[in-house]
């Protein structure tokens, strides 16, 4: 019961954050600041009632056994050599993929015209997950 309080925190500060969107920030002008606070706080709401259920659910005898050995079980195959590997492989798949994605996407962006400031984001990230795999690298090659 104790983990209940703080998603029922969680629930009541997204429950104000709706409120405030939709009684507080009426005016034209906070319309932006307004559809935030009721994006950020139906997520909260939902979010907390959630994991209320969940540790409602949790907190009866028979459904508690089913848990420990859902978590036993998921902590060994977390350790397993053979799933850290697939994890590994497919993470670097994934980002090779990504990589020429990205790189196609901006250079038919920059064919296409489209806005300067978009092709500058878009090339800023493709910067960025260039940089980000050199520190990756260097950071593991020192680490092992």
């Amino acid at each position: 019961m104790k983990t209940i309080g703080k998603w029922l925190l969680l629930m009541l500060v997204g429950g104000c954050a709706v409120y405030a969107s939709q009684y507080l920030f009426t005016d034209e002008s906070m319309e932006v600041i307004s559809g935030l606070l009721l994006g950020i706080g139906s997520v909260l709401v939902a979010l907390g009632l959630g994991n209320i259920v969940y540790a409602l659910w949790l907190n009866q005898p028979g459904n508690r056994a089913i848990h420990e050995g859902k978590l036993k079980a998921a902590r060994i195959e977390s350790k397993d050599e053979r799933r850290i590997r697939i994890n590994e492989k497919a993470g670097w798949k994934t980002n090779q993929i990504i990589f020429y994605l990205l790189l196609a996407v901006t250079v038919c962006f920059s064919l296409m015209q489209v806005e300067p400031i978009v092709v500058t984001v878009l090339s800023g990230v493709f910067v960025f997950q260039i940089g980000l795999g050199m520190f990756m690298a260097n950071h593991y090659a020192k680490r092992m």
